[in-house]
């Protein structure tokens, strides 16, 4: 069955390939058939112009002629009738002007009558190129018939009507978006970069810091907690590899009530709370990202650290005293120009969970530090936060880089940020409406 389909099937495109390739050369054929019936059609419509023409120039000749004819023929009769007895006598005047009155009527009789051989002439000649037109106005009609009823000609004919157009979409799509990106990264861009770093808590002194889990590095696909005693664990359930037996678990339902929405939308929400089991750890890793590796981040007495919600795979935080978030907003030209309107800073001492995409690192922001905007998963609160433009347009318009790099400063602040940036993978709203709804969710700060 399978192979008789196939052979249907290549019978099918190979009858259906021969049939538009006859129908391509049949229209190509009449249309040059009508374009020599067009030519023969100007060059009769020529041709017959130019005989009316003549035709009228000799019925202007004969409207001349005829009067002069008759005046001559009435002066000789008048002439004969007078002269009754010298008319016939040669020599005489009444003779002589009546010998030349003859040769006058005689030449302008020759006139007339070449004139009438030339619209006689004129009017078959006349009659037979009208009927020559009429035929090929005949042809030319069933010729335009016979293509507009082809779909061949009727597609190529669609085409040909509507190909400009068709260019001319194809250059504004390639163009516009072209010229919108060039004034994003020449005008936008250098205004916003030239706004002075925001510090959102300058006060804030406490040390932020990344536990070091396998040598020098800050994260790892898997990593063990040991809780305090006074300590709890608001992890997500799919970063919860294995618990001890003892260690009690419970649901959080989010992660703090006084930021519902943020919490719902960077997957905060529904919680396995963990208790503590004395020296037995809890293994931390993600069971569903293969890429993904988790880091802690210490946040020390007085620490302020911005992170977005969605960084998050959990919190480890004092019982009786929760970590504190607080809510920041920026309407300066910066924070519209850069689309980031809130920032949530999560306070000390308390440690944070964070997950990122290959890795994470902690890096202190010193004299200024740049980082690719997308990989960037938080930053000291009290460290000097701008925005400088991407280096090259070639890599922006290609969509190698973001408009905006991060810019970090101050000898006292560290950035944290994920090695391969993987924001479309943790924003979890469906891919069609993906960079509207990550657009809405940096501006406020989750």
């Amino acid at each position: 069955m399978r192979q008789g389909l196939t052979l249907l099937l290549i019978l099918a495109v190979l009858v259906g390939f021969a049939w538009v390739k006859g129908e391509l050369k049949r229209a190509d054929r009449l249309t040059r058939e009508r374009a020599g019936a067009s030519t023969r059609q100007e060059a009769l419509s020529r041709e017959i112009a130019q005989l009316k023409q003549g035709a009228l120039e000799r019925f202007r000749k004969s409207q001349y002629f005829d009067p002069l004819l008759a005046r001559k023929r009435a002066e000789r009769q008048k002439l004969w009738d007078e002269n009754f007895w010298t008319r016939s006598l040669p020599g005489s005047d009444a003779w002589t002007e009546i010998k030349v009155l003859d040769a006058e009527i005689a030449g302008f009789e020759r006139i007339i009558g070449n004139v009438a051989k030339a619209n006689e002439s004129g009017s078959r000649q006349l009659e037979a190129l009208q009927q020559a037109k009429v035929e090929v106005d005949r042809q030319l009609a069933a010729l335009d018939t016979t293509l507009a009823t082809s779909f061949v000609s009727r597609v190529a004919a669609i085409v040909d009507r509507e190909f400009p157009v068709a260019i001319a979409v194809l250059i504004g799509i390639l163009l516009v978006p072209l010229g919108i990106k060039a004034f994003l990264y020449y005008v936008v861009a250098p205004w916003a970069a030239g706004r002075p770093p925001m510090r959102l808590l300058p006060a804030a002194d406490g040390r932020v810091s990344g536990r070091e889990i396998a040598g020098s590095r800050v994260s790892a696909v898997s990593i063990p907690v040991v809780l305090g005693s006074n300590e709890e664990l608001l992890i997500q359930p799919d970063y919860l590899q294995s618990s001890s037996v003892q260690s009690g678990k419970d649901t959080k339902w989010l992660l703090n009530w006084s930021i519902p929405f943020a919490s719902l939308l960077s997957g905060m929400y529904l919680l396995t709370r963990v208790s503590p089991a004395g020296a037995e750890p809890v293994v931390l890793s993600s069971t569903k990202d293969p890429l993904s590796e988790l880091g802690i981040l210490e946040l020390g007495e007085n620490a302020a650290f911005v992170v977005r919600p969605r960084a998050l795979a959990g919190v480890i935080q004092d019982r009786a005293k929760p970590i504190r978030i607080t809510r920041h907003w920026r309407f300066g030209l910066q924070a519209w120009l850069t689309l980031q309107l809130r920032f949530l800073a999560f306070h000390g001492p308390a440690k944070l969970v964070v997950k990122g995409c290959r890795g994470i690192c902690v890096e202190p922001a010193g004299k200024g530090r740049l980082i690719n905007q997308a990989a960037t998963l938080g930053f000291s609160a009290q460290a000097g936060y701008g925005n400088s433009r991407c280096e090259t347009f070639i890599s922006y318009w290609r969509g190698k880089e973001e408009l905006f790099n991060d810019l970090f400063s101050g000898d006292s602040g560290v950035y944290v940020y994920e090695e391969t940036p993987a924001a479309a993978r943790a924003a979890g709203i469906g891919r069609p409406l993906e960079g509207f709804t990550d657009a809405l969710l940096k501006a406020f700060g989750v």
